[in-house]
């Protein structure tokens, strides 16, 4: 067993990282909720009447609370999707969906959980910093199927090898 293996199980608590994801996705939709209400207030605003043809703030008013609604229906099912997807360990098995990996890029180690949704946070967690990646990235692309000690490339021709997955 590596030490990179080590330092890895003890970092990635599946559990954790997938409840602090849903934290922030949650927060996203509750600010979603918010600018949707802000904006259709401002889009049936007496003061949002046009006054010329020329006027369009109102209109403007209600695509921007169309906007937010729709970005708010869409995280909703996202985060019904998470909240249902199964953590299992992948030790041994390749990368798929609902893995955490440790990569190496040269000297520096990284850590990932790969999720259907929410890609690009970034979790500050007490065990440490770990990234949401999807499959559809480009880091998800370059390790999904992969295995333990298999090396990767990416689009922008950086490599890298898995140090740790589960």
């Amino acid at each position: 067993m590596s030490v990179g293996f080590l330092a890895c199980k003890g970092f990635m608590n599946k559990g954790v990282i997938l409840e602090a994801l849903l934290e922030v996705m949650e927060f996203n939709l509750r600010r979603h909720h918010s600018a949707n209400k802000s904006a259709s207030a401002g889009a049936t605003d007496t003061q949002s009447k046009a006054e010329t043809k020329w006027d369009t703030c109102g209109l403007e008013a209600s695509y921007l609370a169309r906007g937010h609604a729709m970005q708010f229906s869409e995280l909703a099912t996202q985060l019904d999707a998470l909240r249902s997807m199964p953590l299992h360990s992948y030790a041994g098995k390749p990368i798929g969906v609902g893995a955490c990996v440790e990569v190496e890029i040269g000297e520096e180690r990284s850590f990932y959980f790969l999720a259907h949704h929410g890609g690009g946070i970034e979790l500050k967690l007490d065990m440490g910093m770990v990234t949401v990646i999807t499959p559809e990235s480009p880091l998800g692309l370059a390790v999904k199927g992969k295995r333990l000690g298999d090396a990767y490339i990416l689009p922008s021709g950086l490599s890298g090898e898995i140090v740790a997955i589960q």
